[in-house]
């Protein structure tokens, strides 16, 4: 009884996922899909309509006699998302629909005195708009939380790199709000959001190099590849220059980060800056900010320290990449990120890629197109992905 039990929510999973991935397909076409009986798949329908999950819409067109084929569609206004990004400077909250689209959003600043006051605001926040739009918990899917660093998915809690400190973020967010919570590193929910958006990618390993930091993800057989304390896939805390310092961080000598991340660029700059030998350093830094757009513009017009610089971190990336590939077992290699928007950049690392390695390992490097709205969409995809793929036999009777 239990494995027939399992079979109907299968079914019913496959179903949902089917209307959902085909919008505005027949009951005839979903059955010749799926392998479905009619009687079976109208069972099942009228249980996902009675729930909402899916509405009829309008008759479509047929040359054939006989009753005719009514369009059937998922119900993205069914439920709202609660999606939380957080980084060591800005955290974002958005609320969505179940397609996902952006309804609301506010951006506050993550670095406060104490962490205490970091939840409160985000629970004010949350509070305040159920409030004005007269909602309560039960018009909500779930929350999804997208941490930078160091999460512990089981526990709840994230912080310890950037608050120095262990944030029960599910437990005290739970005390106000009953509904389901979900947890994941900021890069790894970027690689359930780009399989998300682009379902042909299902074998990746994403790497994300921006000002936040170097991190990755793996994405294997269609799922992704993660444990309690998601150390798999950190390509940015691979050593590779003994050389250098030890990371505050992972602890180890001269890892990825510690060499090449924005932080570590920036502040070498500066110290070129300071010995004003570069004159299109100078020049190109005179009265402005110290950013990327910059950085390449006086890349571009041949600053030798900012060559020497992009090259260092282009060589060891490359050499990261490389040795993270033969170890994850995947090829294809995805990348998101800012440095990853400028050609110049993409053209170093390709050069240092090709001479490490004599097999034409670039052909599996590409860039991501992940809008920036999807990528802040990133937590509320992590909600949908755990209740209506991932766990959709728990979670099915509370929908």
């Amino acid at each position: 009884m239990k494995q027939l039990s399992k079979l109907k929510v299968k079914n019913i999973s496959s179903v949902l996922q089917s209307i959902r991935d085909n919008s505005n397909i027949s009951k005839k076409n979903l059955s010749v899909m799926l392998g479905l009986s009619s009687p079976l798949l109208t069972n099942i329908c009228n249980e996902l309509k009675e729930k909402s999950l899916i509405f009829e819409g309008s008759t479509l067109p047929s040359n054939k006699a006989g009753r005719p084929e009514v369009a059937l569609n998922f119900n993205y206004n069914l439920k709202k998302i609660i999606g939380i990004n957080i980084s060591s400077e800005f955290t974002t909250i958005i609320i969505s629909n179940l397609f996902p689209s952006i309804i609301f959003e506010e951006k506050i600043e993550t670095k406060f005195d104490n962490s205490q006051k970091f939840l409160e605001i985000l629970k004010d926040i949350i509070s305040l708009y159920l409030s004005n739009n007269n909602l309560t918990t039960s018009d909500f899917l779930g929350i999804g939380i997208s941490s930078k660093g160091t999460t512990n998915i089981e526990e709840g809690i994230i912080g310890e790199d950037f608050f120095h400190e262990k944030i029960k973020i599910r437990e005290y967010l739970s005390n106000y709000f009953n509904i389901p919570i979900f947890i994941e590193n900021d890069v790894k929910v970027l690689a359930i959001t780009q399989n998300f958006f682009f379902p042909n990618d299902d074998n990746f390993f994403l790497v994300k190099y921006s000002i936040h930091g170097i991190g990755g993800a793996l994405f294997k057989d269609g799922k992704l590849y993660t444990n309690k304390n998601n150390s798999v896939g950190k390509i940015g805390h691979v050593i590779i220059d003994l050389n250098e310092e030890f990371c505050p961080i992972c602890k180890r000598k001269g890892c990825l980060e510690t060499c090449i991340s924005l932080k570590r660029i920036f502040s070498d700059l500066k110290k070129e800056i300071e010995k004003k030998e570069d004159y299109i350093l100078v020049k190109t830094f005179k009265d402005k900010d110290i950013n990327i757009e910059n950085l390449f513009s006086a890349f571009e017009n041949g600053s030798i320290s900012i060559n020497k610089l992009l090259r260092k971190s282009a060589s060891y990336l490359a050499q990261a990449l490389i040795n993270t590939s033969t170890i994850n077992g995947t090829n294809k290699v995805i990348l998101y990120g800012d440095f990853f928007l400028q050609d110049s950049y993409l053209f170093l690392l390709k050069q240092y890629l090709q001479e490490y390695e004599l097999s034409p390992f670039w052909r599996n490097v590409s860039v991501s197109t992940l809008t920036l709205e999807q990528e802040k969409l990133a937590s509320c995809v992590l909600v949908i992905k755990k209740v209506f793929y991932d766990n959709f036999e728990t979670y099915y009777n509370f929908l």
